[in-house]
């Protein structure tokens, strides 16, 4: 819907939300509010489900914006303040998207008590609403209203997640044969407490574990997974003491541990589940290993006569095969956190049978302990 004042654009913000994610539902309960100016936030929402903007942040320039409605040539740091308004209203209907059964609310105890969600929701949804700006401008007719906000600059909030949540969807991408861009739509699209359930099962369902391991088994296989990756994005908590630069670089190192930490558990499981039961074990006498050492000789020979035209060759790891060694990741982590942000690509509506599910016990009233932050 192509909206023409503030009040169309507060009445479809989440529905536009929506639309562009290919999420089952917003929580939005349809009030918002204005945020406490003391303190210092952009956006909120609360356990209740509604939205707070800050006045000066965001209800003010978004007044403007419409005030000054298809005024061309506006300076480059007018159209700012409307693109950063714009972003901080699809960051905060991020944080509602949710999956069928499921509720924003629902995800109340994991972020206040589970290490690693909050860092892991924020990152995601900051990085999710940073690409897909656009998307949501084009979807309001916004570009019509402010000539040029499509194009203006923006900076990002949360600069201790975003690193960490980009090279974990990227690592993720790797490992599963899916674009960093829809791992971070996938994500998006589910509360809090379900986002490193997501992941897990990407990485598994995209595996050789999901023809391995029992079906009955598959829940427990990916809650195990799911719980390696989380000290990684604990690990965000405290970085005040740091600059800029190393934040960048030890979030982004973080998000490559947090996939790296998945890969070893999926080895785990994969070798639980190769391994020959003790009944099965077959135990040679002296007479059948001589049988069978005489048997192997011409192969033997034959990896001699290899090695000395190619050199010595070396055993591949599981892990290695399963998606990149440890410093590959971690070099890769480091570029990620010297160069910032990478843009990614447009999302696609996720299909009806994608969407995952999780119920949970939700609580209202109180606000969440994540508002996006300018800084």
């Amino acid at each position: 819907m192509k909206v023409t004042s503030q009040k169309e654009l507060m009445a479809e913000q989440a529905r536009s939300a929506v639309r562009i994610s290919g999420a089952h539902h917003s929580s939005w309960n349809r009030r918002q509010t204005v945020a406490d100016p003391d303190r210092k936030i952009r956006g909120a929402v609360k356990w209740d489900n509604t939205i707070e903007y800050n006045e000066a942040a965001v209800n003010e320039p978004v007044r403007e914006m419409f005030a000054n409605a298809r005024v061309y040539n506006q300076d480059p740091e007018t159209l700012r303040s409307y693109r950063e308004a714009i972003k901080t209203v699809l960051h905060e209907n991020t944080h509602l998207l949710a999956a069928e059964g499921t509720d924003h609310s629902d995800a109340k105890y994991a972020f206040q008590n589970i290490p690693g969600t909050r860092a892991l929701e924020e990152g995601i949804t900051e990085v999710y609403s940073y690409n897909n700006l656009n998307d949501y401008i084009e979807d309001l007719g916004l570009e019509e209203i402010a000539p040029g906000i499509s194009t203006a600059e923006a900076r990002p909030s949360y600069k201790q997640f975003t690193p960490a949540a980009q090279r974990f969807a990227e690592s993720i991408g790797r490992r599963s044969g899916l674009e960093s861009s829809e791992v971070v739509r996938q994500l998006a699209v589910v509360n809090a407490a379900d986002k490193f359930r997501v992941a897990a099962e990407i990485l598994y369902d995209n595996s050789d574990l999901a023809g391995l391991v029992p079906d009955q088994e598959r829940d427990a296989a990916v809650r195990r997974i799911e719980t390696a990756m989380r000290p990684a994005f604990a690990s965000l908590r405290d970085m005040d003491h740091l600059d800029a630069d190393q934040v960048r670089r030890q979030s982004a190192k973080a998000g490559a541990n947090s996939v790296q930490a998945a890969a070893g558990e999926m080895n785990k499981i994969r070798t639980q589940w190769t391994a020959p039961a003790p009944g099965q074990q077959v135990t040679r006498g002296p007479q059948q290993q001589a049988s069978q050492r005489t048997q192997q000789q011409p192969e033997q020979a034959q990896e001699v006569s290899d090695q000395s035209q190619h050199g010595p060759q070396q055993a591949v790891p599981v892990e290695a095969r399963a998606g990149g060694s440890q410093s590959s990741e971690l070099q890769n982590a480091m570029r990620a956190g010297l160069s910032g942000t990478a843009q990614m690509s447009s999302a696609r509506p996720l299909a009806a049978g994608e969407q995952g599910a999780r119920r949970g016990g939700g609580q209202v009233g109180q606000e969440r302990q994540g508002p996006e932050r300018g800084e």
